[in-house]
């Protein structure tokens, strides 16, 4: 079993994975503890894991979760880990 991983701030290029209240949102980390939104749109989490899956399989990038305040947990990791 894969312990989970935190982390207070996705490396630059890494997707994000949050919770707006009523749908899901997905950034995008430009580093310096700032994101671009990349999609608003998915209504339900699972949806929304689909396309951050898509996302990070596509860019080699690892996805987080907002995990609380300043903390996020990786849901996906494709990123090549040196």
């Amino acid at each position: 079993m894969r312990r989970e991983t935190y982390t207070p701030q996705p490396v630059e290029g890494d997707y994000i994975l949050r919770c707006t209240g009523i749908s899901w949102s997905i950034l995008r980390s430009t580093g310096h503890e700032s994101a671009m939104s990349i999609s608003t749109q998915d209504k339900d989490r699972k949806a929304a894991l689909a396309r951050i899956r898509s996302l990070t399989e596509t860019d080699h990038a690892d996805g987080w979760e907002a995990a609380g305040d300043g903390l996020f947990r990786q849901i996906t990791r494709f990123r090549h880990h040196a």
